[in-house]
C-alpha cells in the first residue's frame, strides 16, 4: 500500500510538471511536434529504437570519426615534422617553434564561437565539410612554406578552420544520441586523437625513410592534407541535418528518433536558431567553471598529442625510432579510454572517472620528471600513463556538459566555451614545453602535474555542489529523484527549474 501511494504521488508530481510546460516544447515542425504528455506516454518499441541507433552508428558515427581523425592528424603532425628537423629546414631560431604552436591555438580557441554559430545557423552537414576542406587545404600548403613567417600564416589559418570544427561536431552528435548513449559515441570519435597519434607515427616512420626531392615532413603534410580534402567532399553528401531529415530513416523511425531525444536528451529537436537561447548559458556560473576545467585538461591533452614525440626524444633515439615509439602509448590510450567510458556509461557517473584520469596524468608526469634519463623502461611506461589519462576527460567531461544541457541553442554556446577552454590549454603547454628545458623537460612536466592536480580539486568542488544541490531539491519536494527520474521536458530552464537534477 505504501508503495502504491508513493507511485501515485510521484505520478501526480509528474503531471504537475507537465502542466507548467509550454505545449510546443518539442520544436521541429508540424509532423514531429509533440506535447509533453505525448512524449511521456509514448511507448518506445525496443526493436525500433535499436534499429534507429544502429542506423546512426553505421551512417553517421563512422564519418564523424573519420573527420575527427583527420582533424587530429592535421593539427598534431607538426610533432612528427619537428622530429624530422622541420624547424631547422625552415631556419627557426630560439623559441620560434613555440610561437608557431601558440599562433595556431589562438584562433583554434576563438573560432569555436563563430563556428558553432554558423553550424547552428546553416546546419552542421553544410559547415563541417567546409571547415574540413579549409584546413585540409592549409595542411597541404604547409608543405610548401619556406620560412618562419609563411609557416606562421598557414598555421594561423589552419587554426581558424579547425577551431570552427571541434565544438560543432560535439553539438552535432548531441542532436542524435541520448544522454546515456553519448559517452560511448564521443569516445568513439575522440579516440581518433589517440589513433591519429599512432597512425601519424607509423606513417612518419615510413615516409621519413623515402628517398625523394621533398623532405619527409613535406610528404607527411601533402598526404594527410590531401586525404582530408577527399573525406570533406565525401562527408558533404552523407551527413543528415537532424533525425527528421535523415533519408535513411522511415517516417516511423524518424518519430522514434525524435522521441528518443525528447525522453532523455533535449527539450527541443531541430529547434530554430535563437540568439537569446544561444547566449543564455553565459549568465550561468557553471558554464565558466566547466570552461575553466576544460582549460586544465587541455594542457595534458596538448602535452600528449603535440609534445609526446619530443618527450620520447629525451632518450636519444633516431628520428625514425622516435616516431615508431609513439605508437604504443597512443594505442594503449585508446584501450584505456574505452574501459573508462564503458564503466562511466554503465554506472551513469562522470566526475569520479575523470578524476581518476587526471590522477594518471599526475602520476605519469611527476614520475617522469623525477626519473633519470638512464631509466628508459620506467620513463617509457610513464608516457603510457600520460597518454592514457590525457584523452579521457575530453570524452567524459564533454559528455558531462552535454548531459547537463538540454536545449540545442544553449548546447551550441556551451560547446564553444568548452572548446575554447580545452584548446586554450594548448597555448599553455606550447609556452611551458620550451626548447630551453629539452631534453628532460623537468619543469614543464612538474607544471603539467600541478595543473592536473588542480583539475581534481575543481572536479571535487563540482561534484560536492551537485550532490548537495540534488539532495536539497529532493528534500524540498519530498522525493528521491536522480537525473534519470526527471522528464526531459522539465529541464528546459536548467537549474532554475526546481525539478532539475544534476547529472554528475
Amino acid at each position: 500500500m505504501d508503495r502504491e501511494e508513493s507511485l501515485k504521488e510521484k505520478s501526480e508530481e509528474r503531471v504537475a510538471i507537465f502542466e507548467a510546460i509550454p505545449p510546443d516544447f518539442a520544436g521541429d515542425n508540424g509532423d514531429y511536434n509533440f506535447t509533453p504528455e505525448q512524449v511521456e506516454g509514448y511507448d518506445m518499441d525496443p526493436q525500433l529504437n535499436a534499429k534507429v541507433l544502429r542506423a546512426y552508428d553505421l551512417r553517421i558515427l563512422p564519418i564523424a570519426m573519420t573527420m575527427y581523425l583527420f582533424s587530429a592528424l592535421d593539427r598534431g603532425n607538426v610533432s612528427n615534422a619537428k622530429s624530422d628537423h622541420m624547424d631547422k629546414d625552415l631556419g627557426f631560431t630560439g623559441n620560434q617553434w613555440n610561437v608557431m604552436l601558440t599562433v595556431f591555438f589562438i584562433p583554434y580557441c576563438c573560432m569555436a564561437y563563430p563556428g558553432t554559430f554558423l553550424s547552428k545557423k546553416f546546419g552542421p552537414p553544410t559547415m563541417l565539410p567546409i571547415y574540413m576542406f579549409g584546413w585540409g587545404t592549409m595542411a597541404m600548403i604547409n608543405a610548401a612554406v619556406r620560412n618562419f613567417a609563411e609557416c606562421l600564416v598557414v598555421r594561423l589559418l589552419l587554426g581558424c578552420f579547425e577551431g570552427c570544427f571541434g565544438a560543432s561536431l560535439i553539438m552535432y552528435l548531441a542532436c542524435f544520441y541520448t544522454r546515456a548513449e553519448l559517452g560511448k559515441r564521443m569516445a568513439a570519435w575522440y579516440s581518433m586523437v589517440a589513433v591519429s597519434g599512432a597512425f601519424s607515427g607509423l606513417l612518419s616512420y615510413g615516409l621519413f625513410q623515402v628517398n625523394s626531392s621533398l623532405k619527409g615532413w613535406q610528404l607527411l603534410f601533402l598526404i594527410e592534407g590531401g586525404l582530408t580534402i577527399v573525406v570533406a567532399l565525401v562527408s558533404w553528401w552523407i551527413l543528415p541535418t537532424y533525425p527528421t531529415h535523415a533519408k535513411f530513416l522511415s517516417p516511423v523511425e524518424k518519430t522514434v528518433g525524435v522521441m528518443r531525444l525528447l525522453k532523455d536528451s533535449t527539450t527541443q529537436v531541430n529547434a530554430a536558431f535563437s540568439w537569446k537561447e544561444y547566449i543564455r548559458p553565459a549568465a550561468e556560473w557553471q558554464t565558466w567553471v566547466w570552461g575553466f576545467y576544460c582549460l586544465i585538461y587541455g594542457v595534458a591533452n596538448s602535452t600528449a598529442s603535440v609534445f609526446l614525440t619530443q618527450i620520447i626524444g629525451r632518450w636519444g633515439f633516431s628520428t625514425v625510432k622516435t616516431n615508431l615509439y609513439t605508437v604504443a602509448p597512443y594505442s594503449c590510450a585508446v584501450i584505456v579510454m574505452w574501459v573508462f567510458v564503458i564503466s562511466s556509461d554503465y554506472q551513469r557517473e562522470r566526475t569520479i572517472h575523470v578524476m581518476c584520469a587526471n590522477g594518471l596524468v599526475v602520476i605519469g608526469t611527476i614520475t617522469l620528471a623525477c626519473l633519470p634519463v638512464s631509466k628508459i623502461g620506467a620513463g617509457y611506461f610513464c608516457t603510457f600513463l600520460i597518454a592514457s589519462g590525457s584523452f579521457i576527460p575530453s570524452v567524459l567531461f564533454q559528455s558531462f556538459v552535454q548531459n547537463n544541457t538540454t536545449r540545442e541553442n544553449s548546447r551550441a554556446f556551451r560547446s564553444a566555451v568548452m572548446n575554447f577552454g580545452s584548446n586554450a590549454g594548448g597555448i599553455v603547454s606550447a609556452n611551458i614545453f620550451l626548447s630551453q628545458f629539452a631534453p628532460k623537460y623537468v619543469t614543464p612536466l612538474i607544471v603539467s602535474a600541478a595543473i592536473a592536480a588542480l583539475g581534481i580539486c575543481v572536479l571535487i568542488g563540482l561534484r560536492v555542489h551537485m550532490v548537495l544541490d540534488n539532495r536539497r531539491r529532493n528534500r524540498e519536494q519530498g522525493v528521491q529523484w536522480s537525473s534519470k527520474d526527471v522528464p526531459t521536458a522539465a529541464l528546459q530552464d536548467g537549474p532554475a527549474n526546481p525539478m532539475y537534477r544534476h547529472f554528475y
